[in-house]
């Protein structure tokens, strides 16, 4: 009988090629394949669909009696200069599955990674899905502000951004703060305004103060670019958005 999810190594990752797909796992290849079969099929139990529309397939899934999560990038898959991108990075599955080992090499709390998958055409990948752990808690709340900004803080210490940090893109549970639903990225410039960006998007997705930054945050002049910047981009996306109903 061949094993389970369960037997995944630490930190040993395989790389698998099966027809036309490249498989990226840390389970033995015969269980990679499996798990990769069972995706194509459509034989995985879905207990809960988080989202199914044409952007993404967001799922949790059951494989040998573990709670998985399946996700396909499908917007990514299709946009033409997405798929011109993977010509030199890779798969958005590949790239969620090494970060998800770098944040635990960084010492953060992130669902730990199965199996990526990507199919590739003439160079570019026209087909993806990125499997990893389903990891138990609750969505963060503003109650739970001050711990998940301690996180980000953290995390911008070690010279990355998570991309995106809205409290419901983290989990609470007993353990802690946990990263969900991220896309590490490490800025080579102008760093500092970067790092503020970010947090004004934490801050502004959740209503929150700025009293709640660090006052060496708070006094730094990058911070009022940062909002000034973040301003014009709401702006943008409001003109954006109204343009599109006409």
């Amino acid at each position: 009988m061949s094993a389970g999810v369960g037997t995944t190594r630490a930190c040993v990752v395989h790389e698998f090629r099966v027809e036309d797909w490249m498989l990226l796992s840390r389970l033995s290849e015969d269980d990679a394949k499996a798990l990769w079969a069972a995706v194509l099929d459509g034989s995985l139990e879905r207990p809960h669909v988080f989202r199914d529309n044409w952007r993404t397939l967001s799922a949790r899934v059951v494989y040998r009696g573990e709670d998985l999560m399946l996700k396909i990038p499908r917007a990514r898959n299709k946009r033409r200069w997405e798929r011109l991108l993977t010509f030199f990075r890779g798969s958005d599955a590949a790239r969620h599955f090494r970060h998800l080992l770098l944040m635990k090499d960084l010492g953060f709390s992130a669902p730990v990674p199965v199996l990526a998958a990507e199919r590739k055409l003439h160079g570019s990948v026209i087909d993806s899905f990125v499997i990893y752990r389903y990891l138990e808690g609750r969505p963060a709340s503003a109650n739970d502000a001050g711990a998940v900004l301690s996180q980000l803080l953290a995390l911008h210490e070690k010279g990355y951004l998570r991309n995106d940090p809205q409290l419901a893109n983290f989990l609470i549970s007993g353990a802690g703060v946990h990263f969900i639903d991220f896309r590490l990225k490490k800025p080579l410039l102008f760093r500092s305004l970067a790092r503020c960006r970010e947090l004004i998007r934490f801050l502004s997705s959740a209503n929150l103060s700025e009293a709640m930054l660090p006052k060496g945050i708070r006094s730094t002049p990058w911070l009022e670019i940062a909002k000034r910047l973040e301003r014009g981009n709401a702006m943008l996306r409001r003109w954006k958005k109204a343009r599109r109903r006409k």
